[in-house]
């Protein structure tokens, strides 16, 4: 596994390699966002997971919006790792918020949410409009995040 992990001028952490990038930034103590470039094929292992070890111990539970636009799909694996994590922590998620405008992560996203028997916590956006909606009502007064 060879990849980075950085922490930005503006506080926000970023593990990357030369494929795919997970970009965290906390909000507001409770609320990360999760920008996801490019496709990950396992190079991070668990690190994109353990990322958010700290923010569960202190504040959970946790809201997270994952914007996904630029990826077009991470490998089985990688699926099948945050399917399990989600089952795994869904008591310490109070919600996870996902924008993709890829029919195929759509459906990819949807499975996920299916197989990690997690219900209604899990929500999915085609449209950025509902997603940054959602986004401010978990930051009242936050700068709109999606470019």
């Amino acid at each position: 596994m060879s990849f980075n992990r950085e922490t930005l001028a503006d506080g926000s952490v970023r593990l990357s390699s030369e494929r795919s990038s997970y970009t965290y930034r906390r909000l507001r103590p409770g609320v990360v966002f999760i920008r996801i470039t490019g496709d990950d094929k396992g190079e991070f292992g668990d690190a994109p997971r353990d990322e958010l070890r700290e923010d569960i111990s202190r504040y959970a539970p946790i809201e997270l919006f994952f914007e996904m636009d630029e990826t077009t799909g991470p490998s089985m694996p990688v699926q099948e790792a945050w399917r399990e994590w989600f089952s795994i922590y869904r008591a310490a998620l109070k919600s996870v918020n996902v924008l993709t405008r890829s029919k195929y992560m759509h459906v990819s996203v949807e499975v996920a949410k299916l197989f990690s028997r997690t219900g209604e916590l899990i929500r999915v956006y085609l449209d950025p409009e509902p997603f940054q909606e959602a986004l401010q009502r978990a930051t009242p007064g936050a700068q709109k995040e999606h470019k």
